[in-house]
C-alpha cells in the first residue's frame, strides 16, 4: 500500500503542479500525489477524456466499467457507477456490464464497445469484427478516444489496485454486493 496523503498535505502538493482542489481531495489522488508530477500528467489526460471528449460519455463510461469488473478494481468500478448515474444511465446499463449478452438495454454498437474493451484487456488488439462495427458508428476522434479510454483506464485499475486506494467518502462498495468472481 502506497501511503494515503493527508487533505493538507495533497493540496500542497497539488499547487505544486496547478492540480485542482477537486483531484487533490479525491483518494486516487492523494495516493498519486506522492509523486506530484506524475499526480499533474495523469490529471491532464484524464481531464481531456472525461470533460473535454469528443466522444459520447455513456460509451466512456461502458468501457470505464467493463474495465473496473474485469479486473476487479473497486475503485474504479464503483467511482464510475456513481459517475454513470449522474449520466442518468439506467441501472441496467450500468450493471449490464457485468454480463453484457444478458443485458437487453445494450445496441449491437453497445456490445462492440464492451468487446473492445474485452479484446484489448485479453489479447490488446480490437479484432477486425469488431473495429468494423465500431468504424461504423464512430468517427475517427471518437475511435481514437475508445482506445484511449480503454488503455488509460486499465492502468489506472493496477495502479489503483496494486496501491490499495481505498474508496472515497460516501462512495458505495460493489452494487448489490456483488464483486467480480
Amino acid at each position: 500500500m502506497i501511503a494515503l496523503l493527508s487533505i493538507d498535505d495533497a493540496l500542497a502538493a497539488a499547487k505544486q503542479v496547478g492540480l485542482d482542489e477537486r483531484f487533490a481531495s479525491l483518494n486516487a489522488f492523494r495516493v498519486m500525489l506522492n509523486n506530484p508530477r506524475a499526480a499533474g500528467a495523469v490529471a491532464n489526460l484524464l481531464r481531456t477524456l472525461m470533460f473535454q471528449n469528443t466522444l459520447n460519455s455513456r460509451a466512456r463510461e461502458l468501457v470505464i466499467l467493463r474495465t473496473g469488473w474485469r479486473t476487479g478494481s473497486e475503485y474504479e468500478f464503483c467511482q464510475h457507477v456513481r459517475v454513470s448515474r449522474d449520466l442518468k444511465m439506467s441501472e441496467e446499463e450500468i450493471l449490464g456490464v457485468r454480463d453484457p449478452d444478458r443485458c437487453a438495454s445494450y445496441s449491437d454498437v453497445d456490445r462492440a464497445t464492451i468487446r473492445m474493451a474485452d479484446e484489448l484487456l485479453d489479447r490488446s488488439q480490437v479484432s477486425a469484427e469488431t473495429w468494423a462495427v465500431l468504424a461504423k458508428k464512430f468517427s475517427s476522434a471518437e475511435l481514437v478516444e475508445l482506445l484511449l479510454v480503454a488503455g488509460f483506464w486499465r492502468m489506472i485499475a493496477g495502479y489503483l489496485k496494486t496501491a490499495e486506494v481505498p474508496l472515497d467518502p460516501g462512495v458505495p462498495s460493489w452494487p448489490d454486493g456483488r464483486k467480480p468472481a
